[in-house]
Protein backbone atom coordinates (compact mmCIF):
# COMPACT_ATOMS: atom_id res chain seq x y z
CA UNK A 1 0.00 0.00 0.00
CA UNK A 2 2.35 2.14 0.56
CA UNK A 3 4.38 1.08 -2.51
CA UNK A 4 1.39 2.38 -4.03
CA UNK A 5 1.29 5.85 -2.64
CA UNK A 6 4.75 6.27 -3.36
CA UNK A 7 4.46 5.76 -6.98
CA UNK A 8 1.14 7.82 -7.15
CA UNK A 9 2.98 10.64 -5.31
CA UNK A 10 6.20 10.32 -8.02
CA UNK A 11 3.67 10.66 -10.73
CA UNK A 12 2.15 13.71 -9.73
CA UNK A 13 5.64 15.43 -9.29
CA UNK A 14 6.82 14.31 -12.45
CA UNK A 15 3.56 15.13 -14.25
CA UNK A 16 3.82 19.05 -12.14
CA UNK A 17 7.84 18.77 -13.65
CA UNK A 18 6.38 18.42 -17.07
CA UNK A 19 3.62 21.29 -17.22
CA UNK A 20 6.10 23.88 -15.71
CA UNK A 21 8.95 22.72 -18.16
CA UNK A 22 6.22 23.17 -20.46
CA UNK A 23 5.29 26.27 -19.39
CA UNK A 24 8.40 28.01 -19.47
CA UNK A 25 9.03 26.71 -22.85
CA UNK A 26 5.97 28.42 -24.06
CA UNK A 27 6.76 31.84 -22.17
CA UNK A 28 10.21 31.90 -23.88
CA UNK A 29 8.69 31.57 -27.23
CA UNK A 30 5.77 33.96 -27.34
CA UNK A 31 9.12 36.51 -25.51
CA UNK A 32 10.76 35.88 -28.59
CA UNK A 33 7.59 36.37 -30.89
CA UNK A 34 7.13 39.90 -29.03
CA UNK A 35 10.62 40.91 -29.38
CA UNK A 36 10.44 40.29 -33.09
CA UNK A 37 7.69 41.84 -33.53
CA UNK A 38 9.09 45.12 -31.98
CA UNK A 39 11.50 44.81 -33.55
CA UNK A 40 10.09 45.06 -37.20
CA UNK A 41 7.61 47.84 -35.93
CA UNK A 42 11.23 49.99 -35.10
CA UNK A 43 12.10 49.26 -38.40
CA UNK A 44 9.33 50.70 -39.30
CA UNK A 45 9.25 53.36 -37.58
CA UNK A 46 12.93 54.42 -38.72
CA UNK A 47 11.43 53.62 -42.45
CA UNK A 48 8.91 56.02 -41.97
CA UNK A 49 11.06 59.13 -40.10
CA UNK A 50 14.00 58.45 -43.07
CA UNK A 51 11.50 59.40 -45.50
CA UNK A 52 9.64 61.80 -43.34
CA UNK A 53 13.18 63.49 -43.43
CA UNK A 54 13.47 63.03 -47.13
CA UNK A 55 10.69 65.13 -47.57
CA UNK A 56 11.08 67.60 -44.77
CA UNK A 57 14.68 67.98 -46.51
CA UNK A 58 12.81 68.40 -49.63
CA UNK A 59 10.68 71.04 -48.59
CA UNK A 60 13.27 72.97 -47.33
CA UNK A 61 15.23 73.39 -50.13
CA UNK A 62 11.68 74.33 -51.99
CA UNK A 63 11.51 77.05 -49.47
CA UNK A 64 15.32 78.02 -49.91
CA UNK A 65 14.52 78.24 -53.35
CA UNK A 66 11.22 80.60 -52.76
CA UNK A 67 13.41 82.84 -50.43
CA UNK A 68 15.85 83.16 -52.71
CA UNK A 69 13.43 84.56 -55.56
CA UNK A 70 11.52 86.62 -53.03
CA UNK A 71 14.62 88.14 -51.85
CA UNK A 72 14.51 88.98 -55.45
CA UNK A 73 11.60 90.19 -55.94
CA UNK A 74 11.81 92.67 -52.34
CA UNK A 75 13.50 95.17 -54.95
CA UNK A 76 10.71 94.90 -57.37
CA UNK A 77 7.82 97.49 -58.04
CA UNK A 78 4.36 96.71 -55.81
CA UNK A 79 0.88 97.08 -56.90
CA UNK A 80 -1.26 99.22 -54.77
CA UNK A 81 -4.58 97.34 -53.66
CA UNK A 82 -7.99 98.69 -55.87
CA UNK A 83 -5.64 101.05 -57.79
CA UNK A 84 -4.12 101.04 -61.25
CA UNK A 85 -0.74 102.42 -59.43
CA UNK A 86 2.63 100.75 -58.46
CA UNK A 87 5.07 101.65 -56.19
CA UNK A 88 9.44 101.24 -55.82
CA UNK A 89 10.27 98.75 -53.46
CA UNK A 90 11.75 101.89 -51.48
CA UNK A 91 8.61 103.94 -52.00
CA UNK A 92 10.56 106.77 -53.27
CA UNK A 93 9.25 105.91 -57.03
CA UNK A 94 5.48 105.65 -57.92
CA UNK A 95 3.14 105.89 -60.91
CA UNK A 96 -0.39 105.48 -61.34
CA UNK A 97 -2.55 105.38 -64.46
CA UNK A 98 -5.57 107.84 -64.47
CA UNK A 99 -8.77 107.94 -67.08
CA UNK A 100 -12.52 109.13 -67.37
CA UNK A 101 -15.27 108.33 -70.24
CA UNK A 102 -18.20 110.14 -69.76
CA UNK A 103 -20.93 109.52 -72.54
CA UNK A 104 -24.22 111.85 -73.01
CA UNK A 105 -27.43 111.77 -74.40
CA UNK A 106 -29.84 114.89 -74.92
CA UNK A 107 -32.99 115.96 -75.91
CA UNK A 108 -33.64 119.68 -75.98
CA UNK A 109 -36.70 121.13 -76.27
CA UNK A 110 -36.60 125.14 -77.04
CA UNK A 111 -39.99 127.24 -77.59
CA UNK A 112 -38.30 129.77 -80.38
CA UNK A 113 -36.40 127.54 -82.66
CA UNK A 114 -36.39 130.26 -84.77
CA UNK A 115 -33.55 132.09 -82.70
CA UNK A 116 -31.24 129.25 -81.41
CA UNK A 117 -32.31 125.88 -83.25
CA UNK A 118 -31.12 123.04 -80.92
CA UNK A 119 -32.17 119.36 -80.63
CA UNK A 120 -31.44 116.06 -80.07
CA UNK A 121 -28.01 114.16 -79.84
CA UNK A 122 -25.32 112.72 -78.31
CA UNK A 123 -21.48 113.24 -77.26
CA UNK A 124 -18.45 111.79 -76.10
CA UNK A 125 -18.22 114.13 -73.56
CA UNK A 126 -15.06 113.74 -72.27
CA UNK A 127 -12.23 110.83 -72.45
CA UNK A 128 -9.18 111.51 -70.86
CA UNK A 129 -6.25 109.70 -70.02
CA UNK A 130 -3.09 110.50 -67.50
CA UNK A 131 -0.74 109.50 -65.19
CA UNK A 132 0.58 110.75 -62.17
CA UNK A 133 3.17 109.68 -59.63
CA UNK A 134 6.11 110.41 -57.50
CA UNK A 135 9.91 110.85 -58.12
CA UNK A 136 12.82 110.79 -55.28
CA UNK A 137 9.85 110.98 -52.64
CA UNK A 138 9.14 114.33 -52.57
CA UNK A 139 8.35 114.95 -56.09
CA UNK A 140 4.74 114.97 -57.51
CA UNK A 141 3.92 114.87 -60.89
CA UNK A 142 0.51 114.91 -62.83
CA UNK A 143 -0.19 114.68 -66.96
CA UNK A 144 -3.27 114.27 -68.54
CA UNK A 145 -4.03 114.63 -72.02
CA UNK A 146 -8.06 115.05 -72.79
CA UNK A 147 -10.46 114.64 -75.99
CA UNK A 148 -13.77 116.21 -75.81
CA UNK A 149 -15.80 118.65 -78.69
CA UNK A 150 -13.60 116.84 -81.47
CA UNK A 151 -10.67 118.10 -79.44
CA UNK A 152 -7.50 117.22 -77.91
CA UNK A 153 -6.03 119.09 -75.38
CA UNK A 154 -3.55 118.70 -72.43
CA UNK A 155 -5.11 119.04 -69.06
CA UNK A 156 -3.10 118.96 -65.91
CA UNK A 157 0.63 118.68 -66.92
CA UNK A 158 2.09 120.04 -63.26
CA UNK A 159 4.88 119.15 -61.01
CA UNK A 160 4.51 119.56 -57.35
CA UNK A 161 7.06 119.21 -54.32
CA UNK A 162 7.14 120.68 -50.66
CA UNK A 163 8.64 123.05 -49.39
CA UNK A 164 7.65 122.42 -45.92
CA UNK A 165 5.41 120.24 -43.95
CA UNK A 166 2.59 122.99 -44.59
CA UNK A 167 3.64 124.96 -47.84
CA UNK A 168 3.89 123.14 -50.97
CA UNK A 169 5.12 124.74 -54.54
CA UNK A 170 3.49 123.53 -58.05
CA UNK A 171 4.65 125.19 -61.18
CA UNK A 172 3.44 123.74 -65.09
CA UNK A 173 -0.24 123.67 -66.60
CA UNK A 174 -3.24 123.65 -64.31
CA UNK A 175 -6.09 125.31 -62.89
CA UNK A 176 -6.48 128.68 -61.59
CA UNK A 177 -7.33 128.44 -57.52
CA UNK A 178 -10.59 129.21 -58.38
CA UNK A 179 -13.73 128.04 -56.98
CA UNK A 180 -14.95 124.63 -54.91
CA UNK A 181 -16.87 123.42 -57.54
CA UNK A 182 -14.58 124.52 -60.33
CA UNK A 183 -11.89 122.84 -58.45
CA UNK A 184 -13.88 119.76 -57.64
CA UNK A 185 -12.65 116.92 -60.43
CA UNK A 186 -15.75 116.68 -62.63
CA UNK A 187 -15.77 112.75 -61.52
CA UNK A 188 -16.88 113.96 -58.45
CA UNK A 189 -19.47 117.00 -59.01
CA UNK A 190 -23.25 116.47 -58.41
CA UNK A 191 -24.09 117.82 -61.65
CA UNK A 192 -23.40 117.05 -65.46
CA UNK A 193 -22.40 120.06 -66.15
CA UNK A 194 -21.44 123.27 -63.83
CA UNK A 195 -23.58 126.00 -62.96
CA UNK A 196 -24.06 128.96 -65.31
CA UNK A 197 -21.59 131.15 -63.59
CA UNK A 198 -18.90 128.93 -64.41
CA UNK A 199 -17.99 131.42 -67.07
CA UNK A 200 -16.17 133.38 -64.45
CA UNK A 201 -13.98 130.24 -63.74
CA UNK A 202 -10.73 130.44 -65.46
CA UNK A 203 -9.35 126.78 -66.81
CA UNK A 204 -6.13 125.68 -66.47
CA UNK A 205 -3.46 127.34 -67.59
CA UNK A 206 0.39 127.96 -67.66
CA UNK A 207 1.93 129.35 -63.65
CA UNK A 208 3.37 128.96 -60.56
CA UNK A 209 1.10 128.45 -57.46
CA UNK A 210 1.60 128.19 -53.44
CA UNK A 211 -0.61 125.88 -51.49
CA UNK A 212 -0.36 126.35 -47.80
CA UNK A 213 -3.03 124.84 -45.14
CA UNK A 214 -2.33 122.29 -42.23
CA UNK A 215 -4.92 120.02 -44.01
CA UNK A 216 -7.27 119.60 -41.17
CA UNK A 217 -9.05 123.43 -40.91
CA UNK A 218 -8.05 126.29 -43.96
CA UNK A 219 -5.94 126.26 -46.93
CA UNK A 220 -4.40 129.06 -48.94
CA UNK A 221 -3.86 128.76 -52.65
CA UNK A 222 -2.47 131.06 -54.81
CA UNK A 223 -0.92 131.16 -58.32
CA UNK A 224 0.51 133.54 -61.22
CA UNK A 225 -0.72 131.94 -64.94
CA UNK A 226 -0.29 133.11 -68.79
CA UNK A 227 -3.13 131.45 -70.45
CA UNK A 228 -3.02 128.54 -72.62
CA UNK A 229 -0.10 125.76 -72.61
CA UNK A 230 2.06 128.29 -74.90
CA UNK A 231 2.04 132.42 -75.05
CA UNK A 232 3.89 135.59 -75.61
CA UNK A 233 7.57 135.02 -76.77
CA UNK A 234 8.31 136.41 -80.03
CA UNK A 235 4.95 137.57 -80.65
CA UNK A 236 4.96 140.28 -77.69
CA UNK A 237 4.13 139.91 -73.79
CA UNK A 238 1.31 137.88 -72.79
CA UNK A 239 -1.81 138.13 -70.60
CA UNK A 240 -1.20 137.42 -67.19
CA UNK A 241 -3.56 136.89 -64.21
CA UNK A 242 -3.05 136.56 -60.82
CA UNK A 243 -5.41 134.12 -59.04
CA UNK A 244 -6.38 133.07 -55.56
CA UNK A 245 -8.23 131.26 -53.09
CA UNK A 246 -8.55 131.27 -48.94
CA UNK A 247 -10.80 128.98 -46.72
CA UNK A 248 -11.54 127.69 -43.63
CA UNK A 249 -13.65 124.00 -42.97
CA UNK A 250 -14.47 123.74 -39.33
CA UNK A 251 -15.70 120.30 -38.08
CA UNK A 252 -19.27 121.05 -36.11
CA UNK A 253 -20.14 117.69 -34.70
CA UNK A 254 -20.22 114.92 -37.11
CA UNK A 255 -20.57 117.08 -40.45
CA UNK A 256 -18.00 119.92 -41.59
CA UNK A 257 -18.94 123.67 -43.45
CA UNK A 258 -16.72 125.10 -45.45
CA UNK A 259 -16.41 129.18 -46.04
CA UNK A 260 -14.06 130.19 -48.62
CA UNK A 261 -13.72 133.64 -51.01
CA UNK A 262 -11.70 133.90 -54.18
CA UNK A 263 -10.12 136.17 -55.74
CA UNK A 264 -8.45 137.13 -59.48
CA UNK A 265 -6.90 139.90 -61.25
CA UNK A 266 -6.18 139.55 -64.58
CA UNK A 267 -3.96 142.23 -67.31
CA UNK A 268 -4.86 142.25 -70.75
CA UNK A 269 -1.28 142.68 -72.22
CA UNK A 270 -1.81 141.31 -75.69
CA UNK A 271 -6.03 140.82 -76.03
CA UNK A 272 -7.44 143.62 -77.99
CA UNK A 273 -10.86 142.43 -76.66
CA UNK A 274 -12.22 139.88 -74.68
CA UNK A 275 -16.15 138.72 -74.16
CA UNK A 276 -18.12 136.12 -71.63
CA UNK A 277 -20.81 133.83 -73.35
CA UNK A 278 -22.64 131.16 -72.13
CA UNK A 279 -24.94 127.87 -72.64
CA UNK A 280 -27.90 126.82 -71.02
CA UNK A 281 -26.55 124.02 -68.33
CA UNK A 282 -25.82 121.07 -70.84
CA UNK A 283 -22.72 120.99 -73.35
CA UNK A 284 -24.71 120.43 -76.43
CA UNK A 285 -26.50 123.56 -76.50
CA UNK A 286 -25.43 126.74 -78.56
CA UNK A 287 -24.31 129.51 -76.46
CA UNK A 288 -27.26 131.78 -76.08
CA UNK A 289 -26.44 134.32 -73.85
CA UNK A 290 -23.14 136.77 -74.60
CA UNK A 291 -21.67 139.92 -73.62
CA UNK A 292 -20.35 140.20 -77.49
CA UNK A 293 -17.02 141.55 -78.02
CA UNK A 294 -15.80 143.97 -75.04
CA UNK A 295 -13.13 146.25 -76.43
CA UNK A 296 -9.44 147.78 -75.01
CA UNK A 297 -9.96 146.01 -72.10
CA UNK A 298 -6.63 146.69 -69.82
CA UNK A 299 -7.97 144.90 -66.89
CA UNK A 300 -10.43 142.60 -64.78
CA UNK A 301 -11.25 142.19 -61.35
CA UNK A 302 -12.66 138.62 -60.14
CA UNK A 303 -14.09 137.81 -56.77
CA UNK A 304 -16.54 135.92 -54.97
CA UNK A 305 -17.54 134.22 -51.59
CA UNK A 306 -18.27 130.40 -51.50
CA UNK A 307 -20.02 128.33 -48.88
CA UNK A 308 -20.30 124.46 -48.89
CA UNK A 309 -21.41 121.61 -45.86
CA UNK A 310 -22.20 118.29 -45.38
CA UNK A 311 -24.39 116.61 -42.23
CA UNK A 312 -24.35 113.13 -43.13
CA UNK A 313 -25.78 112.25 -46.12
CA UNK A 314 -27.17 115.81 -46.99
CA UNK A 315 -24.71 118.57 -48.17
CA UNK A 316 -25.27 121.90 -49.96
CA UNK A 317 -22.65 124.82 -51.64
CA UNK A 318 -23.30 127.86 -52.99
CA UNK A 319 -20.69 130.57 -54.67
CA UNK A 320 -21.48 134.22 -56.06
CA UNK A 321 -19.11 135.91 -58.56
CA UNK A 322 -18.65 139.56 -59.87
CA UNK A 323 -16.70 140.13 -62.69
CA UNK A 324 -15.37 144.11 -63.74
CA UNK A 325 -13.28 144.79 -66.85
CA UNK A 326 -11.59 148.43 -66.88
CA UNK A 327 -10.71 149.38 -70.49
CA UNK A 328 -8.49 151.50 -72.08
CA UNK A 329 -9.27 154.91 -74.29
CA UNK A 330 -11.52 156.34 -71.79
CA UNK A 331 -14.17 153.62 -72.70
CA UNK A 332 -16.23 153.01 -69.30
CA UNK A 333 -15.92 149.82 -67.44
CA UNK A 334 -18.12 146.10 -67.69
CA UNK A 335 -19.67 144.95 -64.55
CA UNK A 336 -21.45 141.74 -64.46
CA UNK A 337 -22.51 138.91 -62.36
CA UNK A 338 -23.42 135.44 -61.19
CA UNK A 339 -23.60 132.63 -59.00
CA UNK A 340 -25.62 129.47 -57.57
CA UNK A 341 -27.05 127.44 -54.88
CA UNK A 342 -27.46 123.52 -54.95
CA UNK A 343 -28.46 120.70 -52.00
CA UNK A 344 -28.24 116.68 -52.68
CA UNK A 345 -29.03 113.80 -50.55
CA UNK A 346 -27.77 110.91 -50.55
CA UNK A 347 -31.26 108.09 -50.27
CA UNK A 348 -29.25 105.29 -49.06
CA UNK A 349 -27.46 106.85 -46.83
CA UNK A 350 -24.00 107.49 -48.25
CA UNK A 351 -21.89 110.70 -47.66
CA UNK A 352 -19.85 113.26 -50.09
CA UNK A 353 -15.91 112.80 -48.98
CA UNK A 354 -14.76 116.17 -48.35
CA UNK A 355 -11.61 117.05 -48.31
CA UNK A 356 -9.93 119.80 -46.07
CA UNK A 357 -6.48 119.47 -47.94
CA UNK A 358 -7.60 120.55 -50.98
CA UNK A 359 -10.71 122.67 -50.17
CA UNK A 360 -12.93 120.29 -52.78
CA UNK A 361 -14.76 117.57 -52.76
CA UNK A 362 -13.35 113.90 -53.52
CA UNK A 363 -14.86 110.38 -54.38
CA UNK A 364 -18.27 109.21 -52.40
CA UNK A 365 -17.52 106.09 -51.25
CA UNK A 366 -20.76 104.48 -52.27
CA UNK A 367 -22.33 101.51 -53.63
CA UNK A 368 -25.48 100.61 -55.02
CA UNK A 369 -26.36 104.21 -54.18
CA UNK A 370 -29.06 106.62 -54.98
CA UNK A 371 -28.34 110.43 -54.82
CA UNK A 372 -30.66 113.11 -55.60
CA UNK A 373 -30.56 117.21 -56.08
CA UNK A 374 -31.61 120.33 -56.73
CA UNK A 375 -29.74 123.32 -58.12
CA UNK A 376 -30.83 127.16 -58.91
CA UNK A 377 -28.36 129.32 -61.22
CA UNK A 378 -28.39 132.91 -62.12
CA UNK A 379 -25.95 134.65 -64.84
CA UNK A 380 -26.42 138.36 -65.74
CA UNK A 381 -24.19 139.39 -68.37
CA UNK A 382 -26.14 142.97 -68.72
CA UNK A 383 -24.62 146.02 -68.57
CA UNK A 384 -25.30 149.59 -69.84
CA UNK A 385 -21.70 149.79 -72.03
CA UNK A 386 -22.79 146.06 -73.84
CA UNK A 387 -24.46 146.36 -77.21
CA UNK A 388 -24.92 142.78 -77.93
CA UNK A 389 -28.70 141.78 -78.32
CA UNK A 390 -28.44 138.90 -76.91
CA UNK A 391 -27.60 140.44 -73.39
CA UNK A 392 -29.20 139.99 -70.94
CA UNK A 393 -29.86 137.43 -67.82
CA UNK A 394 -30.33 133.44 -67.77
CA UNK A 395 -31.77 131.53 -65.33
CA UNK A 396 -31.39 127.66 -64.74
CA UNK A 397 -33.35 125.17 -62.42
CA UNK A 398 -31.94 121.57 -62.39
CA UNK A 399 -32.98 118.16 -61.03
CA UNK A 400 -30.66 115.39 -60.76
CA UNK A 401 -30.68 111.76 -60.33
CA UNK A 402 -27.54 109.81 -59.73
CA UNK A 403 -26.99 106.25 -59.36
CA UNK A 404 -23.61 104.98 -58.37
CA UNK A 405 -22.78 101.51 -59.59
CA UNK A 406 -19.92 101.37 -57.15
CA UNK A 407 -17.44 104.46 -56.67
CA UNK A 408 -16.00 104.39 -60.19
CA UNK A 409 -19.22 104.37 -61.93
CA UNK A 410 -22.32 106.12 -61.73
CA UNK A 411 -25.37 106.76 -63.99
CA UNK A 412 -26.64 110.75 -64.22
CA UNK A 413 -30.12 112.33 -65.39
CA UNK A 414 -30.33 115.96 -65.26
CA UNK A 415 -33.58 117.67 -66.08
CA UNK A 416 -33.00 121.40 -67.21
CA UNK A 417 -35.06 124.52 -67.36
CA UNK A 418 -33.37 127.50 -68.39
CA UNK A 419 -34.61 130.80 -69.16
CA UNK A 420 -33.23 133.46 -70.78
CA UNK A 421 -34.21 137.52 -70.39
CA UNK A 422 -32.60 139.72 -73.20
CA UNK A 423 -32.09 143.07 -72.86
CA UNK A 424 -33.04 143.41 -76.79
CA UNK A 425 -33.86 140.33 -78.24
CA UNK A 426 -37.02 137.87 -77.56
CA UNK A 427 -36.61 135.99 -74.92
CA UNK A 428 -36.39 132.04 -74.74
CA UNK A 429 -37.41 129.07 -72.53
CA UNK A 430 -35.21 125.58 -72.79
CA UNK A 431 -36.14 122.32 -71.20
CA UNK A 432 -33.34 119.40 -71.33
CA UNK A 433 -33.32 115.85 -70.38
CA UNK A 434 -29.72 114.36 -70.64
CA UNK A 435 -28.36 111.63 -68.83
CA UNK A 436 -24.45 110.32 -68.63
CA UNK A 437 -22.88 107.24 -68.00
CA UNK A 438 -19.65 107.50 -66.22
CA UNK A 439 -16.50 105.75 -65.35
CA UNK A 440 -13.37 106.75 -64.01
CA UNK A 441 -10.58 104.68 -62.49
Amino acid sequence: MKTLKHAALAALIAGVMCTAAASTGYAASSIDARLEALENELRALRAEVAERDAKIAAMEEKTAKIDAIAAKTDDMPKFKPNKLEMESADGQFSMGIAGRIQADAYAIDDDNSALNPMGNGAQLRRARLGAYGKMFGAWQYKFEVEYAGDKVAIKDAYVQTGLTDELKIRAGHFKEFYGIDHLTSDNYVTFMERASSSVYWPDEAMGVGLIYGDEKLYGIQAGIYSPGVASGGAGGTTDWSVTGRGYVAPQIGSGVVHVGLNGSYRGYETSATTKFEQRPETHLAEKVLRTGNIANPSSETRFGPEIAAVFGPVSAQAQYDWSQIDRDGGLPSVSTEGGYVEASWFVTGESRNYDVKSGTFGRPNATNAIQLAARYSRLKLEDAALTDARRGTMDNITLGANYFFNPNVRLMLNWVRADTDYTASTDETYNIVQSRLQLDW
